[in-house]
């Protein structure tokens, strides 16, 4: 066996009852990191078992690659996964994604993962009814759920101290979504391949953000434009972080409402472009005259939002993001209805988006 962490137990059966009582689970029930299956794991990463991958805030354990196969295996992963596991550790220690802050904010975002490439048909990454809670796929459930062992046990993301968030939502346990490469419409790049990644390479982005919520066509015309202000009206709710700190949304369209998108004459960046327009408040809405503006004094200004803002004009209109490249749009979902989803982010403040090809 792996560690000490199955000295005393005289049967594997034993395992799930020990990994409550030493705390190595976050909550459900875990297979037992064997020496065979840890060494299965390593060797299925293509990297020696002594590489550190980093230290995984806020506790800051070093997390090698030996550690993450152990991680790994009791979250029931194949060799096969490892190489996106690995990759998608390492996307959440660049900087920009300020794994620390994620771990431990108020804020209910949880680390996504969306698997791109060939990876997503030949490991079975979801991808079609039910794609955010993974049904039966057993690659995502277990990618997230080794990635989500690795940021408890190495990172000690336990609520309460020192993970502070108020209500958090079910992606904490690990979400992975695919990409549907076949179904995304012709001349529309996937989101891994509009950041730099060929299609035909398996790449992973990590975003911290929040459950996805639903966005349905009802009454809507066929008019694109009508569309998208429905996904775009989701976007600039006035309670998520990013209308009121800009940052980064993730935006989920089916496969069937891709396309008719795209035969409307729409590229991918032009629904970016639209959504970016469209998803804006009023300033008086989102700040009302009173304790926390009292005047136009710049002193009560907003230091994040661009200086482009007229902050001292009620009717000037904020964007949800930074920009169109701040709107992740992902082809993904059933074959059926139309329909679309948004994530929200953090906003400004970490949780940003960031892909890694897989080696």
């Amino acid at each position: 066996m792996t560690t000490a962490w199955t000295d005393g137990i005289s049967s594997l059966d034993e395992w799930p009852e020990l990994s409550y009582r030493i705390g190595v689970t976050d909550g459900l029930p875990t297979f037992p990191p064997t020496r065979d299956r840890v060494d299965a794991l390593v060797a299925g990463s293509g990297r020696p078992a002594g590489d550190v991958i980093g230290a995984i805030p806020p506790a800051d354990h070093v997390a090698t690659v030996e550690v993450i196969a152990a991680n790994a295996a009791m979250a029931g992963a194949l060799p096969a996964h490892m190489p996106c596991i690995v990759a998608a550790a390492e996307a959440m220690l660049d900087e920009r994604f300020n794994l620390r802050g994620v771990q431990c904010t108020t804020h209910g975002c949880a680390p996504l993962v969306v698997i791109s490439g060939p990876a997503v048909e030949r490991l079975g990454v979801a991808t079609a009814e039910s794609v955010f809670g993974a049904h039966t796929s057993r690659a995502s459930h277990a990618i997230g759920r080794a990635l989500r062992l690795v940021l408890w046990n190495c990172g000690g993301a336990r609520p309460g101290e020192p993970v502070k968030e108020v209500f958090g939502h079910a992606g904490r346990l690990g979400v992975v979504i695919g990409e549907a490469g076949a179904a995304t419409p012709a001349g529309w790049p996937t989101l891994a391949e509009a950041r730099g990644v060929p299609r035909d390479r398996d790449a992973v982005t990590v975003f911290a953000c929040e459950a996805p919520q639903s966005v349905a066509f009802w009454g809507a015309p066929d008019d694109p434009e009508v569309r998208l202000d429905r996904v775009a009206d989701v976007m600039r709710a006035q309670g998520n972080n990013n209308t009121h700190t800009m940052g980064e949304c993730l935006v989920a369209l089916s496969p069937s409402e891709a396309r008719h998108l795209a035969a409307s004459g729409l590229s991918r960046p032009a629904v970016q472009e639209m959504l970016y327009l469209r998803a804006r408040r009023r300033l008086g809405d989102l700040r009302p005259r009173g304790p926390l503006r009292p005047s136009d004094d710049p002193a009560y200004f907003y230091e994040w939002w661009p200086d482009w803002i007229d902050q001292t004009d009620d009717d000037a209109l904020v964007p949800a993001v930074w920009g169109p490249e701040s709107v992740h749009v992902v082809v993904t979902g059933a074959d059926s209805i139309p329909w679309a989803a948004v994530c929200p982010g953090w906003g400004h403040l970490g949780g940003l988006a960031i892909t890694r090809e897989v080696p």
